[in-house]
Parts: structure tokens; C-alpha cells; sequence
């Protein structure tokens, strides 16, 4: 085999596997659109839980705390891509709901823990119940 032939050939074999690489990579990590659907709803649960967090520590700093009907204005968060407030609502004297519109169904991501069930949630609208008297759950 001549230089030329071998040159040809080691050019072919590159494209072929950077190709792959890159179909690879589109499989397991998603479009540039997928990822950007990914890191809104990872945004929303970061909000989310920031929202439990300010109301589990209000509630562990005040004796006689109770749930708020509504959101304080400065506790509320707003949707990244909606600018809408997230939905809460007050269950009971110890549990209420967190709410939002989520774009992915976050079982359907390859690169998650699979042992975190901690936020898992459907595509679409869904609600989480919180306890106040108990942490909000770790997001990792």
C-alpha cells in the first residue's frame, strides 16, 4: 500500500469515528434543545427547592410559625421560561404543595442517579407534598 492509499484510508477511518462520536454523544446527552429543556426544569427544582428550604428554616426559627396561605412576595420564585410564580398551596397546618410545569420527564434521563428518588417528577404540571417540619430533600 502506497502513502497516498494509507493517507486515504487513516482519513476515512478518522471521519468514521468522529462521526460516531459525535452520534454517541447526541444519544446520551440529547440535542442542544433537549439540554436546554433539562437545565429549565433543573432550574425550577433548584427554585423549588430553595422555596421549602426558606420555609422549613422559617418554621424552625419561629416556635409558633404557621404555613402562610400565600407565598410572601419575597419567597416566591418565578419560572425561568414563563416568568410565572410557582404554585403552592397549604394542605394542612404541617404539609403544603410546591408546583410547577415541567418540560422533561426527568425517568427519562440517561445520565441520572437512578438511586436519588428525591424530585422525580412526570413531564407536565406536577406537585410536590412537603412536610414543614422536615428538610427539604437533597436535589443530588
Amino acid at each position: 500500500m502506497n502513502h497516498s492509499a494509507f493517507d486515504r484510508t487513516f482519513a476515512a477511518i478518522a471521519t468514521v469515528a468522529v462521526a460516531a462520536g459525535a452520534v454517541a454523544a447526541f444519544w446520551v446527552l440529547g440535542t442542544p434543545g433537549q439540554q436546554r429543556l433539562l437545565m429549565g426544569d433543573q432550574q425550577r427544582l433548584e427554585d423549588l427547592n430553595a422555596i421549602a428550604s426558606t420555609l422549613y428554616w422559617q418554621s424552625q426559627e419561629q416556635e409558633d410559625y404557621v404555613l402562610p396561605d400565600i407565598l410572601d412576595v419575597n419567597d416566591q420564585r418565578q419560572d425561568p421560561i414563563t416568568q410565572e410564580p410557582y404554585g403552592y398551596s397549604k394542605v394542612d397546618e404541617g404539609r403544603y404543595q410546591l408546583c410547577a410545569n415541567f418540560a422533561t420527564d426527568s425517568s427519562t434521563r440517561k445520565l441520572a442517579d437512578p438511586t436519588n428518588q428525591n424530585w422525580k417528577h412526570p413531564q407536565g404540571f406536577h406537585c410536590f407534598e412537603l412536610e414543614i417540619t422536615q428538610q427539604p430533600p437533597s436535589l443530588y
